[in-house]
């Protein structure tokens, strides 16, 4: 189908149009008008001049209307116009080649594009950067400068374009408020700080408090030594309750970092929007690729058209000159034969007027085709400048989104590096906490342990000093010996010193079991990481096992000067009972064992 023949079935849809354009059409029809009507008019002068007696004069003039209607018939070519008329527009362009992109969804050169959203996120990385703990922006800092070049990146390409970077600007927001969080996170060296310098504290001072009970106990001056361990016990409890808050402050860390171990959900929720856009993005450009290789296929059919049509015509308006020519010429031979050939001469006429006749209405179609033609070509070029330009901007757009993607990846990877990071160093840290704790422990529990120890071997001596009040009483009382209220009163002292000692006793053995529960964790701690440690109750046992031998071996030399003396007392009972037993009567006295 020629473009011609499109805009006859068109002429329907046309869309309406301006009253000045209605009104310039209509001016510009009446003026194709009177060229028309001046030529036809001229050529049925012609046509009287045949019927004319007056050859003579009648041929000069017949010849002077020739030349007039030659240079009208030159005023029809050269003056006909139709480029007023709407012969092709946008919804023709569009039905005829297919097309699929409207107007409204396509950018426009006077759209303006959209980035101050951008410029916002470059904003917020430069916050970021000025963030007031210097401490913790270093390790993103490469980060930042990246992104902050990535962004500027992004604002340059945009700038160039038609595009709407709102949506865009959306992306990065989640990841950014993650990595200012991130910077908020506690830093565990700082908050442990003054816990640490407590803890020294309390070293030095069980330090000092090892050396007065030392200096006491080789003075002899036991109940300062008792109470210097009292002393110690307070300050290791109060050393446990120190690393005890370490823990927490730890775990308080932990939890400020946990929620940043989700960061890859971020990132996946921001691929997933970036990936939507892209995919809007192709879909479109695709579509404008489409509708330009119609738009193009459209041009080249127009342009093999518009050249069969310009041959066809040029072929035309040949054969219409060469006809006019002979018309004439055959005129000057029927001058010279006009009374036999005037009937010939009048068909002639009549014949060149219908030929003018239908040659105005092929200049007038002709020039009707060559304004669609120019039309046509017009709106399909400014089409096509539109979707070569949303082509343009679904490429820009497309890159845009990419380098946003690139700087969600990087901030998701720097916020999972100093995620890593803390937790190692939270690992390692607490792992040294544990082994400082275990010292602590050791020490406590060691202390406790001699002082039950001590404890016990004190209980055993009131024992023994009450078995000898007893038997010193027992003499008293068999011999009405004064001394006995001495001996009963010291037997009751020795009671209650005995259950003050006792009660001292289990308040220790609690102690020593409330830290024995507490130290579990952290023995689990370091058996899990693989240290080996010798467990202090094992030390506590082992320091017992060798004051105790110690002592025996000291009770055992002691014990040959007493089984000397205790031989010698045996036998001097055994010469006063026999004795007795001589003096009652001559009966024997029952031994009493």
């Amino acid at each position: 189908v020629t473009v011609s023949v499109l805009y006859w079935k068109t002429m329907s849809a046309q869309p309406e149009v301006s009253d000045v354009t209605l009104e310039a059409a209509r001016k510009q029809k009446i003026h194709n008008l009177k060229l028309k009507t001046a030529c036809l008019e001229n050529e049925e002068l012609i046509q009287e001049l045949h019927v004319s007696d007056w050859s003579e004069n009648q041929r000069q003039k017949l010849r002077g209307a020739h030349d007039k209607a030659n240079e009208l018939l030159v005023s029809v070519e050269v003056g006909t116009r139709w480029n007023l008329t709407e012969a092709y527009d946008l919804a023709k362009l569009m039905r005829v080649c297919g097309l699929e992109m409207s107007q409204r969804e396509l950018y426009k050169p006077e759209d303006k594009a959209q980035f101050m959203d951008i410029i916002s996120v470059k904003k917020v990385l430069q916050d970021l950067k000025q963030n007031r703990n210097k401490t913790r922006v270093v390790s993103f800092t490469q980060m930042i400068d990246n992104s902050i070049a990535k962004v500027e990146k992004v604002e340059e390409e945009l700038r160039r374009s038609q595009l709407d970077a709102s949506q865009l600007a959306q992306v990065p927001s989640r990841t950014l408020k993650q990595i200012e969080d991130i910077m908020n996170v506690t830093l565990i060296q700082s908050a442990l700080a003054s816990t640490d310098d407590q803890i020294k504290t309390q070293l030095a001072q069980l330090e000092k408090t090892n050396e007065i009970q030392n200096t006491a106990m080789h003075d002899g001056e036991m109940q300062v030594a008792e109470e210097q361990m009292w002393t110690k016990i307070q300050l290791q409890e109060h050393l446990i309750e120190l690393i005890k808050d370490k823990f927490r402050l730890i775990q308080k860390c932990e939890d400020e970092n946990a929620p940043f171990k989700k960061i890859y959900d971020v990132q996946k929720a921001a691929n997933q929007e970036t990936s939507q856009m892209k995919d809007g993005k192709r879909r479109l450009k695709q579509r404008c690729e489409t509708d330009l290789k119609h738009i193009h296929d459209a041009i080249q059919k127009a342009d093999l058209e518009d050249a069969e049509a310009m041959k066809r015509y040029a072929a035309s308006k040949e054969k219409s000159e060469r006809f006019v020519k002979e018309n004439v010429e055959k005129q000057e031979e029927c001058w010279n034969k006009i009374q036999d050939l005037e009937r010939q001469l009048q068909k002639l006429g009549t014949e060149r007027f219908e030929e003018v006749k239908r040659r105005i209405e092929e200049i007038d179609r002709e020039e009707k085709r060559r304004v669609e033609y120019a039309q046509f070509l017009e709106v399909a070029s400014q089409h096509k400048k539109l979707l070569e330009l949303t082509v343009y901007n679904c490429d820009l757009a497309i890159r845009c989104i990419g380098i946003i993607e690139e700087l969600v990846a990087e901030g998701c990877s720097a916020i999972k590096a100093r995620y890593d990071k803390t937790n190692q160093e939270l690992a390692d840290l607490r792992l040294n906490v544990h082994q400082e704790y275990l010292e602590a422990f050791r020490r406590l529990y060691k202390t406790l342990g001699q002082l039950v120890y001590k404890k016990e071997k004190r209980l055993e001596d009131i024992d023994r000093q009450i078995r000898t009040t007893h038997i010193q009483l027992e003499f008293a009382i068999e011999t009405f010996d004064p001394n006995a209220k001495k001996f009963s009163d010291t037997k009751k002292e020795l009671y209650k010193l005995r259950a003050q000692v006792e009660e001292e006793m289990e308040m220790l053995k609690d102690k020593m079991a409330q830290a024995l529960e507490a130290f579990g964790p952290t023995e689990d701690a370091l058996l899990q990481a693989g240290i080996e440690f010798v467990h202090p109750a094992e030390e506590v046992e082992d320091n017992n096992l060798g004051r105790r031998s110690k002592m025996v071996e000291y009770r055992a030399h002691m014990a040959k000067q007493e089984e000397v003396k205790i031989a010698a007392e045996r036998e001097e009972l055994k010469r006063v009972k026999a004795i007795q037993s001589q003096q009652y009567r001559g009966k024997p006295v029952q031994q009493i064992e």
